[in-house]
């Protein structure tokens, strides 16, 4: 236990920035709600929180019977033994267990804050960029709307059924890699990712989408009675009655009912910018770290999610070129952060060997 406990507080130096960013935008955000008055929605985050926990114990279970069973195939002639020396030695070396828990309890508190204040910047500020960013999506495709274009791939049965399924998994991917990162051996990788998604959720989820509020285009019509974005309802709706596999349907009527009621389990409508691409481009960047063709899968899937996004109705183009350019310019920036951070770490532990010599 002291070994645990020491792990524990020596690792705890690496994230100070970590926490500090975490610990600021709950401040900044409840400060925000506290001083308009707003009462901010809870439900959405509290779903998040348990669905995050129930990943965790569904990945850990697996690992532990595997486990469990490769003890018995060597028949191990002490096998409890053996699998409480092995779990010591995943588990403490190099202090994993330390940096899983420091990792974990980020990501969790980061999804509670930023679920909580994406469900209730509809209630700080009001919906008021749609139509602009209807006419800057126009512009910058030389006047075509872009779900025109990506109906030209994507406007059929099997394409737009296969696009939905891609990208409907970006929840299942976020939190997978949420999980995966926290017990990677590649420390400063995972330190790099932390700050990277803290730092995008914080800026691009909450300072940005509050002033730029929107709704994105498959509630254009609902709330303005614009019919820009009609025709590609309707084709999501075909194909959903012919298919019963556009999922994106589903999720759209949940959080307008949740907007028009009293809230719900699942809440939030902020299109700008993009967190969908934001994060798909983070994945694409840890993935390029890897090199060869997971760099391509990276890439690729970044790309699906940005087209996706159009296609589905989840977001105006520009949603995502701007969520992309944030989560870029962080993970660049993260690249720096991270070194600072674990440079005064090890300028701490000089400092106190140091100490030991006088």
């Amino acid at each position: 236990m002291t070994m645990l406990l020491s792990s524990f507080s020596r690792t705890a130096a690496d994230y100070r920035l970590a926490y500090t960013i975490l610990l600021a935008h709950a401040a900044a955000m409840a400060s925000l709600v506290g001083y308009l008055g707003v009462a901010p929605h809870f439900q959405t985050a509290s779903r998040y929180a348990d669905w995050s926990f129930s990943a965790i114990t569904s990945m850990a279970s697996p690992y532990s019977l595997r486990t469990v069973l490769k003890m018995l195939a060597r028949r191990e002639e002490h096998p409890t033994a053996a699998l409480k020396a092995h779990m010591e030695k995943v588990l403490l070396g190099n202090d994993r267990l330390a940096h899983a828990t420091h990792s974990t309890a980020i990501f969790v508190a980061m999804i509670f804050v930023i679920s909580t204040v994406k469900s209730t910047i509809p209630a700080i500020v009001p919906f008021s960029w749609d139509e602009s960013l209807i006419q800057l999506a126009r512009a910058l495709f030389g006047g075509v709307d872009p779900h025109v274009l990506t109906s030209k791939v994507f406007g059929n049965v099997y394409p737009l059924v296969a696009l939905n399924f891609v990208y409907n998994l970006w929840m299942v991917n976020f939190t997978l890699l949420m999980i995966v990162v926290a017990w990677i051996g590649n420390h400063e990788l995972r330190l790099r990712y932390i700050l990277t998604t803290l730092l995008t959720w914080f800026v691009g989820g909450n300072i940005l989408a509050l002033p730029l509020s929107s709704s994105g285009p498959c509630f254009v019509e609902l709330l303005y009675r614009d019919d820009t974005y009609a025709p590609l309802m309707a084709l999501l709706r075909n194909v959903d009655a012919d298919t019963g596999m556009v999922g994106a349907l589903i999720a759209q009527d949940i959080l307008w009912e949740a907007y028009t009621g009293d809230g719900g389990a699942v809440s939030g409508i902020s299109a700008m910018p993009s967190l969908h691409v934001a994060v798909a481009v983070i994945i694409a960047c840890v993935t390029w770290q890897r090199g060869g063709v997971c760099r391509k899968i990276g890439l690729a899937y970044a790309v699906t999610i940005y087209i996706g996004s159009i296609q589905l109705g989840w977001h105006y183009a520009t949603d995502g070129i701007i969520g992309g350019g944030i989560a870029l310019l962080f993970w660049k920036a993260s690249d720096y952060l991270t070194d600072w951070s674990l440079s005064r770490r090890l300028e701490a532990a000089e400092a106190v060997r140091g100490s030991d010599y006088v």
